[in-house]
């Protein structure tokens, strides 16, 4: 069957050459700040110094990597509207407790990896098995995948070449830089890869006849495609909305919110994201059902059409630096990971197994070591899934099954938490989501075949609160609380008591929303741009979607990264303020 899409434009000379220069000018900023790393606190948690504008920059650019991006338009060729309505909207919706309690809080009370968390209140059998699936979550299947796909339309080349070449940037960038490095690439990868999607978009929108164009294509293939809720069943719906929670154990946006400036900067950080989440979330989206229309079959793989049909309208020396923006945010993605996989093997395996802590020196050369066996592993399997999104669901619904409640709860919940109670969810969330997955179970009422999350999850919490009765507490509380430079292991049990009433009260005022202030600012921007973008799709008005969108994601993103420049001679500079 013949399709509609452009015909393929690979990259000349030009573009190519602009690639090569940009490259080489991002690898010596990374080095000269990996000159400045020779300490963990350093090379993992940037001395606790990220400014608002580069928090901004490494939590966007870090959640849209390729999944965020390529993977978004590959899954809504086959959800429709529904991608947007369901997914996008749920995830902000379910991410701003996230933002606006958990993320200050983090800020102010955790110093740690995710795996010293647990081992402090479940001990060290729940930090092993949490630093193993961590470690298997930080492979980057997924990105890996995205990188080989945009290889492939860009030049025509072999993907796993390409895959190969990326590995090798990504490894070499997390090795050099340490978590500043990776801040100030995501940065600048995050800045070309959204104004490069935003640059395109209204022309490809607009080539199709906009929503009504676009409706009139899929109606001979699927009407359901261009309703709010139709296209996806509720299985498939309600295993995105928990996937969505995912972040809420994810460990890069824990390293990015206890790297913050304080905790104020991290949470209106994430505030802010969610804005250019929502409208880069739509201009991909909508490029996914284009691409549908287009192509109704899917003849050729979504995420390799995509890149075709962007490079078709992009002039020489654009194409390079859309290129270098899609690349950059697989890059910038994998390389996070990379770092916080590498300090886990690092500090939470090797460490454990030795049963003596790694210096400085052997836990950064450990890091650097591990970023390219994730490397080899993550090449083996990415190819492996039919679309981006299929190996995205996979890690991340074996992840959530194991570690979402004992790590939610031991952040936000200052009661009785027992060694029992995490490993008893942990164990249980690790069987069930197996068993599961070899053994799905259907139910037609939820379109058939359930994901293993919708019944490891809530198993794993039951195991949590039984497991609760039993075993003993190993920790109440933290040890240090570095928001607030307090250190109780000096203070006996009264006196530890007293700090921590007294410590928690401060950091209530500390993590405070302020609903009059910037943090309502910011949600309200973000509620009007949902209901505008949602109006616009349901009465079929273009531009809310053709022009707003793709403006507001440019400006916000520009304006940003001139915030950043400003700032970039002074942070890193100093450990964070304390707010």
């Amino acid at each position: 069957m013949t399709n509609g899409l452009p015909p393929v434009q690979y990259l000349t000379w030009v573009d190519n050459l602009t690639i090569v220069v940009a490259l080489l000018v991002i690898f010596y900023v990374v080095r000269q700040l990996g000159k400045k790393a020779q300490d963990m606190d350093t090379y993992y948690r940037a001395n606790k110094s990220l400014p608002w504008s580069l928090a901004v920059g490494t939590i966007a650019a870090s959640w849209y990597g390729g999944n965020g991006t390529i993977g978004t338009v590959g899954y809504t060729g086959t959800m429709g509207l529904s991608a947007f309505f369901i997914w996008s909207i749920g995830a902000h919706l379910s991410r701003f407790p996230l933002a606006l309690w958990v993320a200050p809080r983090i800020s102010v009370k955790v110093n740690t990896t995710m795996s010293e968390l647990l081992n402090r209140f479940y001990g060290k059998f729940a930090s092993f098995l949490g630093a193993i699936v961590l470690v298997i979550g930080s492979l980057s299947i997924s990105e890996i995948a995205c990188a080989g796909y945009v290889g492939e339309a860009a030049w025509g080349a072999n993907k796993f070449l390409v895959a190969i070449i990326v590995l090798a940037i990504s490894s070499a960038l997390a090795c050099m830089g340490g978590l500043m490095g990776v801040a100030v690439t995501d940065m600048i990868f995050f800045f070309l890869m959204i104004n490069s999607v935003a640059l395109v978009f209204p022309t490809a929108f607009f080539s199709v006849g906009g929503l009504n164009g676009i409706a009139a294509a899929l109606d001979p293939v699927d009407p359901s495609l261009m309703t709010p809720l139709g296209g996806t069943p509720i299985g498939k719906a309600i295993v995105l909305i928990l996937l969505c929670v995912n972040m809420y154990k994810d460990p890069a946006f824990y390293q990015r919110f206890s790297a913050s400036n304080g905790p104020k900067v991290g949470k209106r950080a994430m505030l802010t994201c969610f804005s250019i989440w929502l409208t880069m979330d739509i201009c991909l989206m909508m490029t996914g059902i284009i691409l549908r229309a287009l192509d109704p079959a899917m003849t050729v793989q979504p995420e390799v059409a995509y890149i075709q049909l962007v490079l078709s309208y992009l002039p020489p020396v654009a194409r390079g630096l859309f290129i270098l923006g899609m690349m950059g945010a697989i890059i910038s993605t994998i390389d996070s990971y990379y770092l916080i996989g590498g300090e886990i093997v690092a500090n939470d395996i090797i460490a454990v197994l030795r049963r003596k802590p790694l210096t400085d020196r052997w836990s950064i050369n450990t890091t650097r070591v591990s970023c390219v066996v994730f490397g080899i592993i993550g090449l083996v399997s990415a190819f492996q899934f039919p679309l981006v999104y299929d190996a995205v669901i996979f890690l991340s619904s074996l992840g959530m099954s194991v570690l979402f409640w004992p790590v939610l709860i031991a952040i936000m919940y200052n009661g009785k938490k027992t060694n029992v109670a995490g490993i008893a969810s942990m164990v249980v969330g690790v069987i069930s989501w197996v068993w599961f997955y070899f053994k799905p179970v259907s139910v037609e009422a939820l379109g058939g075949q359930l994901d293993p999350v919708l019944i490891a999850l809530p198993l794993s919490l039951v195991a949590y609160l039984i497991g609760n009765q039993f075993g003993h507490e190993l920790a109440r509380g933290f040890d240090q609380i570095p928001g607030l430079g307090i250190d109780l292991t000096k203070l006996d049990a009264k006196a530890r008591e007293e700090a921590l009433v007294k410590a928690e009260a401060e950091i209530k005022k500390m993590v405070k929303v302020e609903w009059f202030g910037v943090d309502g600012a910011l949600c309200l921007l973000y509620a009007v741009l949902a209901c505008i973008i949602g109006w616009g799709l349901v009465t079929n008005t273009d531009w809310p979607v053709g022009i707003m969108a793709p403006a507001v994601a440019a400006l916000m993103t520009t304006g940003i990264f001139i915030r950043y420049l400003t700032e970039v001679f002074t942070f890193g500079k100093h450990a964070g303020k304390k707010h």
